[in-house]
C-alpha cells in the first residue's frame, strides 16, 4: 500500500471516528509561519481532506502523483484552492507535497509565502538551474514550493518544453503528490499544453459566476489534449468550503 493510500485510509478512519457522538469542534483557520517574515494562513478543514480522498480515489494509487488545478476563465479562485489543498494535504495527510506555481502569467505563490520568485520553474527549464535550488521548504509540515521563477517572454515555451517531462518524472519520484497551478484554460494555452503531461486535472468553478458553456468548452479542450479530468471543485459558495464532483458538466 502506497504512502498516499495509507494517509487517505487514516483520514477516512478519522472521519468515521468523528461521525460518532464524540464529535470534536471543527477547526477553522490555522496560521503557519511562512519561509519569509510573514505567515501563511490556510483553512484547516475536513472538506479539503475529503477533496484529497476523492482525488486519490479517482486515480489508481500508483499513478497519483501530479494533479493540475485549472479554471475555464480567470477569477475562479484556482490559485487559492490549489494552495489550500496542497497545504492541507501536506499538514494533515502526511504526504510529502510540492506546490508548483506554473501560472507565469500571474504568479502568486512567492507573494503568499513571502519568498523570492527565482530561482523557480522557468529557471530550471530554460536556464538549467539545479532542481534542488528551485525547491523551497516551508514551515507547513511536508509542504515544499516551486515558484514560477524569473519572468519570461513566452510562458507556453516553458510548459511545452521537452525538459518538462523529465522534471515531472523526477518530481514524481521525490514527492507523494505534486500540485500544479496554471492560468485559465480559455485565455491561454499553457494549461492545455501541460494537461497531457500530468496524471489528472481538477477544474475549478466559481459558484454563481461561471457559465456552463465556458466550462464545457474548457472540458472539450482538455479532452482533445488527452487529459484525464478527475472532476471539478465548486468554489466560493455561500460559505467558503469547496465541493468536489466526479461528474463532468
Amino acid at each position: 500500500m502506497s504512502r498516499i493510500s495509507k494517509a487517505m485510509d487514516r483520514a477516512r478512519q478519522e472521519r468515521a471516528r468523528r461521525s460518532g457522538q464524540d464529535l470534536p469542534e471543527r477547526q477553522g483557520r490555522r496560521s503557519m509561519p511562512s519561509p519569509g517574515s510573514g505567515r501563511f494562513t490556510f483553512h484547516d478543514t475536513e472538506e479539503y481532506q475529503t477533496l484529497a480522498s476523492e482525488i486519490f480515489l479517482a486515480l489508481p494509487q500508483s499513478e497519483c502523483r501530479t494533479v493540475m488545478f485549472a479554471a475555464s476563465v480567470s477569477g475562479e479562485g484556482t490559485s487559492l484552492v490549489a494552495r489550500e489543498f496542497a497545504a492541507s494535504l501536506a499538514a494533515q495527510g502526511e504526504v510529502e507535497t510540492l506546490l508548483v506555481d506554473a501560472n507565469m502569467r500571474r504568479p502568486s505563490v512567492h507573494e503568499i509565502f513571502r519568498t523570492a520568485r527565482d530561482p523557480g520553474l522557468s529557471d530550471h527549464i530554460l536556464a538549467d538551474a539545479p532542481l534542488s535550488e528551485c525547491l523551497r521548504p516551508t514551515s507547513v509540515p511536508r509542504l515544499t514550493l516551486m515558484t514560477a521563477g524569473r519572468p519570461v517572454v513566452s510562458s507556453p515555451r516553458v510548459l511545452a518544453h521537452s525538459r518538462m517531462e523529465g522534471m515531472l518524472a523526477e518530481l514524481r519520484r521525490r514527492f507523494g503528490c505534486v500540485v500544479l497551478d496554471v492560468p485559465s484554460l480559455l485565455s491561454f494555452s499553457d494549461g492545455i499544453q501541460l494537461s497531457r503531461r500530468v496524471d489528472g486535472v481538477v477544474v475549478v468553478i466559481r459558484s454563481g459566476r461561471t457559465k456552463r458553456e465556458l466550462v464545457q468548452h474548457a472540458l472539450d479542450l482538455l479532452d482533445g489534449a488527452g487529459a484525464r479530468v478527475l472532476g471539478s471543485v465548486l468554489n466560493r459558495r455561500r460559505f467558503y468550503i469547496p465541493r468536489f464532483f466526479y461528474e463532468r458538466l
